[in-house]
């Protein structure tokens, strides 16, 4: 698959990389040119598809172009755990194995999504000829890290209320949308993916969004979250 640089203008990742051919069409400052990962595939997702499933084999690294993703382990007792999210731009897949090619968690589609999956022979070439991405993946790597530290200390919160507090405020630094009414969260999310992100049970969850909802700190419109202030959702006390 030959790849237009152009249309990963949007991606940090792709700033640095070299190019077999050079164009003018992409603007300055931004990549231009085209390359060539064979065996690659950008494949379009209905929401709800997953797209790789925990112990299987997999051989891809795989990055969102469009939509998102949720990361999720199930513990012992069948409970579904979320460990990560993913929006455009991101990656998933084998980039984070050291010479695995089992998937450590599923991955599954939270809304219509288009994904890029490169065989890893590729992904791994793609690095030697460009020591620049490699560097620009360490810094995404050590944001993913302060992601997953936001998300143990979310767990750490004595209440159910508290605690999806700090979901929507981490929700939001990643998709929110400005409206004229608020902040709108542009996922469509479900009271099961919200327990499954604060480690509480559906109907816990259930409760506190009543709540958030009764004291007009939130808005629940057709399963979008939408938040008229984020500065007086942080500052209610729980």
């Amino acid at each position: 698959m030959t790849i237009d640089l152009s249309t990963l203008r949007d991606i940090p990742l792709f700033a640095s990389l070299k190019t077999e051919s050079s164009t003018t069409s992409a603007g300055e400052g931004a990549p231009t040119g085209t390359f060539t990962l064979a065996g690659t595939q950008e494949v379009t997702h209905p929401r709800g598809t997953v797209i790789l499933r925990a112990n299987e084999p997999s051989h891809s690294v795989c990055i969102v172009r469009e939509g998102g993703v949720k990361e999720t382990q199930s513990t012992p007792e069948g409970k579904e755990v979320i460990l990560a999210l993913h929006g455009p731009g991101d990656l998933f897949g084998e980039v984070l194995f050291d010479g695995d090619e089992v998937a450590p968690t599923t991955v599954t589609t939270l809304l219509p999504s288009r994904i890029l999956m490169i065989p890893r022979h590729e992904w791994n070439n793609l690095l030697e000829r460009n020591p620049g991405l490699e560097r620009t993946l360490n810094t995404l790597m050590n944001r993913r890290l302060s992601e997953a530290w936001q998300l143990v200390r979310m767990l750490s919160r004595y209440t159910t209320e508290s605690r999806l507090k700090s979901a929507l405020v981490f929700l939001v630094d990643r998709w929110g949308r400005s409206t004229p009414n608020g902040t709108e969260i542009a996922l469509e999310l479900t009271h099961r993916t919200l327990a499954d992100l604060t480690g509480a049970s559906r109907e816990k969850v259930t409760r506190a969004l009543g709540i958030l909802q009764q004291k007009n700190l939130i808005q629940v419109i057709r399963r979008r979250i939408l938040i008229p202030s984020v500065d007086r959702l942080l500052q209610e006390p729980t």
